[in-house]
């Protein structure tokens, strides 16, 4: 695999047209057709448009890595976090994919003395609750299915990709007792310029306070914050 594509993009910016990366390669096109293939089924390029690329969603994570990027996602969060938690009275949660795992990046509990399974730092079990599921919907394809088809069963893998593209579609997660026993946890997604995945933004409170008539406020709400968050992060 020809990694000097990946250096290109570092002289020439992102996205990058074929035409350009043809230009300076000075190589057949059916090579480098091969080379982007390889590079795209790896998870460090992905398409950004007809004929355009850009870094790939392994690309970005090992950016992370490297630089903690998750910083100015916090930042720009907590107060967000802070006026729904202060307004709604229930946990507010912000998580993020951290290689193959989901990580509570920061927390803020109940005003209700309720206690539920989070807490700042912690790791999530990646396929259950809205504050995972969020995430996993929201991954590039690649990712996503590398993930699941690591980790579970085919026949369980499928169910959980169908639940996955039914969350991507409508804009949320939302489970119950899925991880405290009759809680309900919403979650939404943060994203830069409407599409690359930052992180969730969640809340998690008692099935009787959230019920099916406040349901569809608290989504609205926490649309609106994760809306407010990437706003903020742009």
């Amino acid at each position: 695999m020809n990694l000097k594509i990946l250096q290109l993009f570092r002289t020439h910016g992102s996205p990058l047209h074929i035409d350009e990366m043809l230009q300076a390669m000075d190589v057949p096109r059916s090579s480098l057709y091969r080379q982007i293939k390889g590079l795209t089924q790896s998870g460090l390029i992905e398409m950004a448009g007809k004929g355009l690329y850009a870094p790939g969603w392994l690309a970005d994570e090992l950016s992370r890595v490297k630089e903690n990027s998750f910083s100015p996602l916090i930042e720009a969060a907590l107060p967000i976090m802070q006026e729904l938690n202060e307004d709604l009275g229930e946990s507010v949660n912000l998580t993020a994919i951290k290689g193959a795992k989901v990580q509570v990046l920061a927390h803020l509990e109940c005003k209700h003395k309720l206690k539920y399974s989070y807490e700042e730092g912690q790791v999530l079990d990646l396929f259950k609750g809205a504050s995972s599921k969020i995430l996993l919907a929201y991954l590039p394809q690649e990712q996503r299915d590398f993930l699941i088809d690591s980790d579970l069963p085919e026949a369980e893998g499928d169910r959980l990709k169908a639940e996955l593209s039914r969350i991507n579609q409508n804009g949320y997660a939302l489970t119950n007792s899925e991880v405290d026993e009759n809680a309900i946890g919403i979650s939404t997604p943060i994203l830069r310029n409407g599409k690359y995945l930052m992180g969730g933004l969640s809340i998690a409170g008692p099935s009787f306070r959230i019920n099916d008539t406040e349901i569809g406020t608290y989504i609205e709400r926490l649309k609106e914050a994760a809306a407010d968050v990437s706003l903020m992060l742009s």
